[in-house]
């Protein structure tokens, strides 16, 4: 007779480290309820202004502290004047040196401090962990950094949810949102760029470098900055998204692939209704027939989480429709809870709110995509990626950040216009949908991108290769 079989030791943890911007989180969050409904158990490090959000994944949440503890509203509302005047360009550096590279020291001791905890409670029991590719923090895991007496070194894979800010010999450095060509005189385009962004960087790659040895790391990384060692220092990179939406690269680094979108409603989940008093008009214009001339076309717009002046897209998307309320509804969403629209916003025109807004502080993408024709936005990834997962064409128009690269890509796809400002005019927004919904074509394009995300789940493909990367001794599920 055999002898009675040990019990299979529990998983490991899922340790989630991120960049502490709303729009790095919230992929990250769902993410992390994705691993938890599939028997994972799931510890996240973020910051203390989103601990609701976070816990609300079924994660246990550990606080950032010190300067690691970024609330990213009072970030970009409370900057100063200098700050806001400074050119797209500069303000980016300032915010990678702000918001990545200041707190890494400290990032590395909260991350340290919660495996420590972890191992604390369960000394048998090992660690994976998910990190998104901002969080600079985790970096002195692979550059020798000590950890705590006892605690195993674990393993690691980068979740980009951004458009890879990885180099190679096909595009310039990330910023440069030049037309793609990856022909020869392309690449040489591209390694002069390389060789100009690495001088004009200089000083922020020698105070990464004076960080990561300040948070023990055995040596810094001699490369210019957005070269790519925060994604290539984890074991595995997984970029939410589809293959369509980026351009085909010949030199993407080992272990890098789609994984699909984090964004849109998952199959067989019915999303509540939002409390306002305007969202049964839209089911019931959804309900009409396509081609019955009753129906309405929706148009969503989005200021975004950073930049928040309704200005800037609101108020032109809202004003270019202004008196089209017989075939034009304009739904706009201002991206912080309670914010508010009034009929002083409009004082340059009307000074009036349009009969044909319709107002929502916040208000879930995925919910009110269902409804809409046209998806106009300041050109982050996330909500690009919304966009795809409705099959919903787009108006960009967004400036700063990753959104010049997002925008390109977004006009290179085919799948919407992209007007390449941050404060288009009234007639520029008008001008754009009305070139979106003339046609078909956009569309099309968009449909095949949607088509493409149907086909990947991120959250099982992370899910199995963790559960590879684990080992095939571990039981289902940790209770």
């Amino acid at each position: 007779m055999g002898g009675i079989r040990a019990p299979k030791p529990p998983r490991p943890v899922i340790l989630v480290v991120c960049h502490t911007l709303s729009g790095h989180l919230q992929p990250l969050i769902r993410i992390a309820q994705g691993l938890r409904t599939r028997g994972w158990d799931v510890a996240f490090l973020g910051p203390t202004a989103h601990r609701q959000r976070i816990a609300s994944s079924g994660a246990e949440f550990f606080a950032l502290q010190g300067v690691a503890d970024i609330n990213d509203q009072e970030y970009y509302q409370n900057a100063s004047q200098d700050y806001k005047t400074l050119p797209w360009a500069a303000r980016g550096k300032s915010d990678i040196m702000t918001q990545c590279v200041a707190p890494l020291p400290e990032q590395w001791e909260n991350f340290k401090a919660v495996l420590a905890a972890l191992h604390e409670r369960d000394p048998a029991r090992k660690v994976l962990v998910v990190a998104e590719a901002f969080f600079f923090g985790i970096m002195p895991l692979k550059l020798g950094a000590s950890l705590p007496a006892g605690v195993r070194r674990p393993k690691s894979v980068c979740v980009s949810i951004t458009v890879p800010a990885i180099r190679g010999a096909d595009l310039p450095p990330f910023g440069y949102a030049l037309p793609f060509d990856p022909s020869e005189a392309g690449r040489a385009r591209n390694q002069a760029l390389w060789a100009r962004w690495t001088k004009s960087t200089a000083n922020m790659s020698e105070l990464l470098d004076e960080a990561l040895l300040a948070a023990g790391a055995r040596a810094g990384l001699a490369e210019p900055m957005l070269g790519g060692a925060n994604y290539r220092c984890h074991d595995a990179i997984y970029q939410v998204g589809v293959s369509g939406f980026e351009y085909p690269r010949s030199d993407w680094p080992q272990g890098f692939k789609f994984v699909g979108l984090v964004q849109g409603t998952p199959k067989g989940t019915v999303l509540p209704d939002p409390a306002f008093d305007w969202w049964n008009e839209l089911k019931a214009n959804s309900a009409l027939a396509a081609d019955n001339p009753q129906r309405k076309k929706v148009v969503v717009v989005a200021q975004g989480t950073v930049e928040v002046d309704p200005q800037d897209l609101i108020v032109p998307t809202i004003r270019a429709f202004d008196g089209r309320e017989e075939d034009v509804i304009v739904v706009a969403i201002l991206g912080w809870k309670d914010a508010t629209l009034t009929a002083a916003d409009f004082a340059t025109a009307s000074g009036r709110v349009p009969v044909n807004a319709r107002i929502a502080d916040y208000l879930n993408y995925d919910a009110v995509l269902e409804h809409a024709d046209v998806w106009v936005h300041n050109a982050g990834f996330g909500a690009v990626n919304h966009g795809i997962a409705h099959g919903v064409p787009m108006v960009v128009a967004g400036e700063g950040m990753d959104k010049p690269e997002n925008a390109r890509r977004v006009a290179w796809a085919g799948i919407g216009v992209a007007l390449e400002t941050a404060k288009p005019t009234w007639l520029q927004v008008r001008d754009a949908i009305e070139t979106v919904l003339g046609g078909d074509t956009f569309k099309q394009r968009i449909e095949v991108l949607r088509k493409q995300s149907e086909e990947l789940n991120p959250f099982d493909i992370i899910s199995e290769d963790l559960m590879k990367m684990a080992g095939s001794d571990y039981s289902r599920r940790h209770s």
